[in-house]
């Protein structure tokens, strides 16, 4: 059954597909705004105070992760209502801890193994960990968890008139 607002039309994917590119679209400028936050200190700490590439990088993640979080809740993902803010905050420190280890790990490689300059570096570990972050906060701050119904999350049923389920 179709909803008469045309939110959901059967098994029309375009509509799902344009909200997730706008969605991905707005992460990737806070994205932009927090890597900025990022890179500037890394080049700050690295260039003007000679701090180790390593624990510069570090520094700048840990900075720039604080931001992250607060613009993509403001900003991107749609959190679901009743959530612990603690608990969600613990979960995103958890992610980040993977994401920040994935960093550094590439920032390494790509010094050390390939000889890169620690700026290349991070410009190549932030970009894949970009994806990486995507997905672990959109799993994290979306996902339903409300009961499932044959399989499918409580909002990806729709209840018509008589009393009905459609998708």
């Amino acid at each position: 059954m179709k909803r008469i607002d045309g939110a959901r039309c059967g098994g029309n994917s375009t509509g799902r597909m344009r909200r997730l590119l706008w969605q991905f679209t707005r992460f990737l400028i806070v994205g932009l705004i927090s890597f900025t936050v990022d890179y500037g200190v890394f080049v700050l700490l690295l260039n003007v105070f000679g701090v180790q590439y390593v624990l510069a990088s570090t520094v700048s993640f840990c900075l720039s992760l604080v931001l992250n979080y607060v613009l993509t809740l403001k900003f991107v993902f749609e959190a679901k209502p009743g959530r612990s803010l603690a608990k969600e905050f613990a979960v995103y420190l958890g992610l980040n801890i993977v994401a920040l280890g994935l960093n550094q790990l590439i920032l390494v490689v790509t010094v050390s193994a390939f000889g890169a300059s620690p700026l290349i570096g991070k410009l190549i570990a932030t970009a894949v960990v970009l994806v990486y972050n995507f997905i672990s906060r959109k799993l994290l701050i979306e996902r339903d968890h409300r009961p499932r119904a044959n399989g499918l999350a409580n909002d990806e049923l729709d209840t018509d008139t008589t009393g009905g389920t459609s998708r």
